[in-house]
């Protein structure tokens, strides 16, 4: 394994969290909107991986890893939640955010991922922003995790037990693609073929 983060932890609502790309001045932003009611378990957006929970809110700790090849499972008991093909759209840097709240946490505790024991921490790593990459999602503890929630009693404090699914999202090299452009490095005829899909045609 070439590079592992810390593990982080995301808090959910909704049933789903990002990991991806925060816009960096001198760029385009790109939209990040994506269907809510999708079934696919893993979805892509412009600048996000969209990772589909079982558990509507919850806190899921989450590690990121970058490997010059496909990995294996983490580990005795992951699942092999998606596949999905990933391309940096801003400088490659990646984290792993709350539905809502913006960068993830450190998680409360070490999580083992191949073999080794990450620590709490940010959940984050660096892409070189031009190659494309094959994004796999590892789960543990999904298979069960709703019905685990719907049997959970509550605490003194009327919440529940949390952490009932733990993710990796690992990711290898697969091609090559051209290097993600600083909007500010566009001529005004590329700034206007990026906004508008071509160049005016007085410039074509």
């Amino acid at each position: 394994m070439s590079e592992i983060s810390d593990a982080g932890a995301v808090r959910v609502e909704y049933s789903y969290f990002p990991v991806g790309e925060l816009w960096e001045p001198g760029f385009e932003r790109h939209d990040s909107g994506f269907d809510l009611a999708a079934d696919d378990a893993v979805l892509t957006v412009p600048g996000q991986i969209v990772v589909r929970t079982r558990v509507q809110d919850h806190t899921a700790p989450v590690v990121l890893t970058l490997s010059q090849r496909q990995v294996e499972s983490p580990g005795e008991g992951w699942v092999l939640v998606g596949s999905v093909p990933y391309r940096p759209v801003y400088t490659g840097r990646m984290s792993a955010f709350d539905t809502t709240n913006g960068p993830a946490g450190p998680s409360r505790e070490p999580v083992e991922v191949f073999g080794r024991l990450t620590e709490p921490g940010e959940p984050a790593l660096v892409l070189d922003p031009s190659r494309i990459y094959a994004v796999q999602v590892w789960a543990f503890g999904r298979e069960d995790s709703r019905e685990r929630y719907e049997a959970a009693v509550p605490d003194d404090q009327g919440g529940l037990a949390d952490q009932y699914e733990t993710y990796v999202i690992a990711f290898s090299p697969s091609g090559v693609q051209e290097l993600p452009r600083s909007a500010q490095t566009q001529d005004r005829r590329g700034r206007l073929a990026a906004k508008y899909g071509k160049p005016p045609l007085n410039m074509r």
